[in-house]
């Protein structure tokens, strides 16, 4: 009895240890423990797919609001910047620009909110495409990857504001920029093809799937909607004969 007694205590022991391990190595540091803002900064941008894979067990929601809360009031200061740029030389800038400086936090405000719905809409419909192709994931999971992905937008605010400088009507600035923001677009979508791999545990053909189908939804609705903007125009002329008609 006390041996059997002892060999049961020493295969417990063993479970542990390995449990213990199993937990200490899953992608996280320090056993789970949530990574820092900037630790998770690097790891998007230079360390995507063990990055990915910590946000996927332990995601970093408040890290991916700070990231889009930035990224949407820089684009709107550039947007603004454009804007009253646009202004100063097509227009008398005597009662124009101070009212469109008044105008700032409103404009700031209104970029926020529509980047936490554009957020928030756009997660929830790669979770449902997810899902519907066999997915496993959560939708915390997919919230916080989708956030995160778009970090490396933040590289493209120095070309913008080269843009701004030179205006578009230098060649070699908006080459510049079209190609910048091109790159900085395949970077970001590649970040997220992986993250959404590691949320819901799909094969990278299938992840590219979630991604590209959102977009090829969107393709086929505007070519529905141009298809029946030209079928009423065609028919349309055939109702001004109608007696009484202006």
């Amino acid at each position: 009895m006390s041996v059997d007694a002892d060999h049961s205590n020493e295969h417990n022991a063993v479970q542990g240890e390995l449990l213990e391990a199993g937990n200490t190595d899953d992608g996280t540091p320090d056993g789970g423990a949530p990574q820092g803002f900037l630790e998770i900064v690097y790891g998007v941008l230079f360390e995507p797919v063990q990055t990915m894979q910590n946000a996927a067990k332990n995601p970093p929601l408040a890290s991916a609001f700070v990231i889009v809360t930035v990224l949407s009031l820089l684009g709107t200061i550039i947007g603004l910047l454009a804007l009253a740029r646009f202004l100063s030389q097509g227009l008398d800038s005597g009662g124009i620009l101070p009212a469109t400086r008044s105008l700032v936090p409103v404009g700031a405000a209104i970029g926020l909110v529509f980047s936490y719905v554009k957020w928030f809409g756009y997660s929830a419909i790669l979770h449902l495409v997810a899902d519907l192709l066999g997915g496993r994931g959560d939708a915390r999971g997919v919230f916080a990857v989708t956030g995160l992905a778009g970090l490396p937008h933040i590289l493209l605010i120095p070309f913008q504001f080269l843009g701004y400088r030179y205006g578009l009507e230098s060649l070699a600035a908006s080459v510049l920029l079209l190609l910048a923001g091109l790159a900085i677009w395949i970077w970001s979508s590649i970040i997220l093809v992986v993250g959404l791999r590691e949320t819901h545990r799909l094969s990278t053909g299938r992840s590219v799937l979630v991604f590209i189908i959102p977009y090829l939804t969107l393709i086929l609705l505007l070519i529905l909607s141009l298809i029946a903007l030209v079928f009423t125009i065609s028919v349309f002329p055939l109702n001004t004969n109608i007696p009484g008609y202006f």
